[in-house]
């Protein structure tokens, strides 16, 4: 039981302190353990772990394969794809002259054909499949329901129009119209009826039609009005913040989680 539970977390609290030192105490030896000795000791455990989720992969679908389970070929498939990469990563060259280590980067080997040539389709495609999950999941997230909807609606429609060549293009007007209608789905709850709805649309964009002539915005865009322009304000604004606010949270969550686990608080690691 000592080996099983009390040694590993020994272990992790004497590593988690000294890696924790030697960010802030000035001793070379610490520091030296923890640019050198502790990122290859991580290395060495990374590889091994690699290698375990390796093997761990070829049982689980062998087994798949073996009692026939449902869709068993694509773990046939995968068996083959990865005994292929084996081959051409540690046994097979494809081209003479070329030595071993570097022909994962050489022209004409078996490793680089299988990477251009069923790595980087497979990645594409599955990328490409992924747009559809995602236009399906942005369709059901713009449904206006409240104000956090709303926003996301009308954002996400001006950076969409804004990050595209015919964004430029699109006259002060039409970007005037989705502004208005942006506006009134938004108060559309406070409106109550459609007549008042329409009412508010028809008036909204007459409004600022007829303040647009005044003003001589047929001959320049103002900002506001330019999509190019408020999506770069989003993104260097309310998206940087946003971003920012994200990752602070994110570094309190690590720095909470890793003071867990180096004062012993947090033993998930050990299957508890």
């Amino acid at each position: 039981m000592f080996l099983k539970r009390q040694m590993p977390l020994l272990i992790v609290i004497g590593v988690g302190f000294l890696t924790l030192l030697g960010h802030f105490i000035n001793n070379q030896s610490i520091q030296n353990y923890v640019d050198n000795d502790g990122m290859q000791w991580f290395d060495i455990i990374a590889s091994f772990a690699a290698i375990l989720g390796a093997l761990n992969l070829i049982k689980v679908q062998a087994v798949r394969v073996v009692r026939k389970q449902n869709n068993w070929q694509y773990s046939t498939i995968a068996i083959l794809g990865f005994a292929l990469s084996i081959i051409a990563g540690f046994f097979y060259i494809g081209v003479d002259d070329v030595a071993w280590g570097a022909h994962v980067q050489t022209e004409g080997t078996l490793f680089k054909w299988i990477f251009f040539n069923l790595f980087t389709p497979l990645s594409a495609t599955m990328f490409a499949l992924l747009a559809f999950f995602v236009a399906s999941a942005s369709y059901r997230a713009f449904r206006i329901r409240n104000f956090e909807a709303t926003l996301l609606l009308i954002s996400g429609i001006v950076l969409m129009i804004g990050r595209v060549p015919i964004g430029s293009e699109i006259p002060w007007w039409f970007a005037s119209i989705i502004y208005v209608l942006g506006a009134v789905a938004f108060l559309a709850s406070f409106l109550k009826s459609k007549i008042n709805i329409l009412f508010s649309v028809v008036f909204g964009i007459a409004s600022i039609l007829i303040i647009g002539y005044l003003l001589g915005w047929s001959n320049e865009t103002p900002a506001l009005l330019s999509f190019p322009v408020v999506a770069s304000w989003i993104f260097d604004v309310p998206t940087a913040a946003g971003s920012r606010a994200i990752m602070i949270g994110v570094g309190l969550g690590i720095a909470a989680t890793s003071f867990r686990i180096i004062i012993g608080l947090e033993r998930s690691f050990l299957g508890d």
